[in-house]
């Protein structure tokens, strides 16, 4: 598909991998419109030519809205984070994703790139390589509600896709890093910062990431390739150690790189005793770590991206350290042009483009 002159609707878009979603497209000659509410932090979009709609993932009318005379959706939005209840994450990922399905066929919007995550595959051991053939995990720990939402919100994507309702493809991203990250590299930080800091499992682990730059680039061959439709991707950068990833992370956040590693299902434990005391306690936000954060980096993670390399042509090229200084610069809005319709910006919205 020719980008130029289409309009494309992106959910998400005040987030980290949406903003640079809406960048990538007005690159490419698109005509963006961009989902957001009305108290999202819109900053990091400022001078970006794009008309925005308020809407939430639980607004049919607004969704309606968005998605009237609209050619392509690209859905980035869903309940991240690791913390929480599920009826959060069932409303907002899985039955908010199957409420813009319905509302890109009521309007005629065929093609949906979804967002999703090897979140699919489970958070746990697996053995040998994971491709997109590797069956989600439709039995993930009881406290893992991202993952579980990931499974649900894909499930709906192929069955709207098998009745012929959208053409769907789905990004499978692990780990997004890069400038404006508002999540991963902010909480990694803060774990530096604590009197001791013991990782999960072993420093020769490989840890799942990728530079926010591949992982659109990835978006939009999707998007001018028709071979696309109907198909899944793995999403991930050159393998990282995880010994190596933090010690990158300590020498730019002038911390101690962390020496200490215990069992993985040890700190998994522990760390779920440190959510329920943070629940019982009604403290805001999410601890300092949660147990998706631990499972993440304490197993080995093989994610084999040969179709998105083969079927799209796709190489990443991403630096890490790069990704991880531009990731603590503090975000700078410069002025890229006229602003069609900007609401006033407010807090970070907790519904929010997903990435893993």
């Amino acid at each position: 598909m020719n980008l130029s002159g289409k309009r494309v609707l992106v959910t998400g878009a005040s987030g980290f991998i949406g903003g640079h979603v809406c960048e990538a497209l007005l690159g490419r000659g698109a005509r963006v419109r961009a989902m957001v509410r009305r108290t999202s932090d819109v900053s990091q979009l400022a001078g970006l030519d794009i008309e925005y709609v308020h809407a939430e993932l639980n607004d049919v009318d607004g969704m309606n809205r968005a998605c009237e005379g609209v050619d392509v959706v690209v859905h980035t939005a869903a309940a991240v984070g690791s913390f929480g209840e599920w009826e959060h994450f069932h409303e907002t990922g899985v039955l908010g994703t199957e409420r813009l399905i319905e509302a890109a066929h009521r309007h005629g919007a065929r093609r949906f790139v979804h967002l999703s995550s090897i979140a699919v595959y489970g958070f746990r051991q697996h053995c040998g390589p994971v491709n997109e053939d590797v069956p989600f995990d439709l039995t993930p720990q009881g406290w893992n509600h991202y993952v579980r939402e990931k499974v649900m919100s894909e499930q709906l994507l192929w069955q709207a896709h098998a009745a012929n309702k959208i053409e769907a493809t789905s990004i499978r991203p692990v780990i997004v890093i890069g400038a404006r990250d508002r999540n991963a590299i902010p909480r990694l930080v803060d774990l530096l910062h604590l009197p001791v800091t013991a990782l999960p499992g072993s420093p020769d682990l490989r840890f799942p990431l990728v530079c926010i730059e591949d992982c659109v680039d990835v978006i939009m061959r999707a998007l001018e390739n028709d071979v696309s439709v109907g198909r899944a991707y793995n999403v991930a950068g050159e393998p990282i150690r995880l010994g190596e990833f933090f010690r990158l992370l300590a020498k730019h956040a002038r911390r101690p790189a962390p020496k200490l590693y215990l069992p993985t299902g040890l700190v998994t434990a522990a760390v779920g005793v440190l959510e329920g005391v943070w629940k019982i306690l009604r403290r805001p936000g999410e601890p300092i770590t949660t147990r998706i954060a631990i499972v993440l980096a304490g197993y080995d993670y093989d994610t084999d991206c040969t179709r998105a390399k083969e079927e799209l042509g796709w190489t990443p090229n991403g630096d890490y350290e790069a990704a991880i200084v531009a990731a603590m610069e503090k975000p700078a809005v410069a002025a890229r042009g006229s602003l069609a319709g900007k609401p006033p910006g407010a807090t970070a919205s907790t519904v929010r483009e997903g990435h893993t």
